[in-house]
């Protein structure tokens, strides 16, 4: 069974070289990073100063770019519960349960293909300038974090000094990933439930209000709203590693969404048991 469901993770993977939809996403999604963070390659060019190249913790904890990331998400995973014509007689010849939870392991896989892949890319804009051998984060990091310089070189994210206090780089590198790859597979199953249970129209209304939650939280509402809200439990500026705020504990992001895939995951499989299978066309 565990082959099953490793072969059908895999089967939508490999979808991937043919799908022109796929293929354009990560196409704007690259062209997207790569033309925010190229001005930190210009300046250490000015300054003769190289810099640490680990910066997507930064640009993902911008609300705005995370919005449009996690867009991409939305978009990558809108044709849940990916149903081509293959599919029937692949579910035919897997049964229901490994199919659904091959379907759940790809969201998983992809979503970390998906977050990696955009972070090399981030990592491959600065290499040129780039050096690991930085005291912390850097002079050209801690400058930006700690004047105005970002503004004078028209940089489109800010860099959080309390990422820069409280993480060195490659804390900050990895908890970011595992923040990311946490409410890209969270986003992913709410729509393959709501699309499966209901229609994509609504799965899709229902991701752009998860997306659009962090930004009226973070304009309006209380901090405490910060619990709720998975979007901004994925920005490490939100979360508190004192736990001596309102603002969510490190721990909690972890706890809100491996609860939440374990209980999306199981509606999963008790649905596809009950719901009758439709073929869609490929997009």
């Amino acid at each position: 069974m565990v082959k099953k469901i490793f072969c059908i993770a895999i089967y939508s993977i490999r979808q991937w070289l043919t799908n022109p939809r796929i293929i354009c996403l990560f196409v704007l999604m690259s062209l997207f990073v790569w033309n925010d963070i190229q001005v930190i390659g210009e300046l250490t060019v000015k300054t003769g100063i190289r810099t640490n190249p680990l910066i997507s913790p930064f640009f993902s904890n911008d609300p705005i770019k995370q919005l449009i990331l996690l867009a991409g998400i939305v978009f990558l995973f809108s044709d849940a519960p990916f149903i081509n014509k293959n599919q029937p007689y692949i579910i035919i010849r897997s049964k229901r349960v490994p199919w659904v939870l091959g379907q759940i392991l790809y969201i998983a896989m992809a979503s970390a293909i998906y977050f990696l892949f955009l972070m090399l890319v981030s990592i491959l804009v600065l290499l040129p300038h780039a050096t690991f051998a930085t005291n912390g984060w850097g002079k050209i990091v801690q400058t930006l974090a700690q004047t105005n310089a970002g503004a004078q070189i028209n940089l489109q994210f800010g860099i959080s000094k309390e990422i820069i206090t409280f993480y060195s780089p490659w804390e900050a590198f990895g908890l970011s990933f595992l923040l990311n790859w946490g409410v890209a597979c969270f986003l992913g199953l709410i729509l393959f439930v709501i699309n499966l249970k209901f229609n994509r129209m609504l799965g899709l209304v229902a991701g752009g209000v998860i997306l659009f939650f962090d930004l009226l939280v973070t304009n309006m509402l209380s901090p405490s709203f910060y619990h709720i809200s998975p979007v901004s439990l994925s920005r490490l500026s939100v979360l508190d590693p004192m736990g001596v705020s309102l603002f969510p504990n490190l721990t909690y992001p972890f706890v809100f969404f491996g609860v939440s895939i374990v209980i999306l995951s199981i509606l999963l499989v008790v649905s596809i048991k009950k719901t009758t299978i439709e073929i869609t066309s490929e997009l």
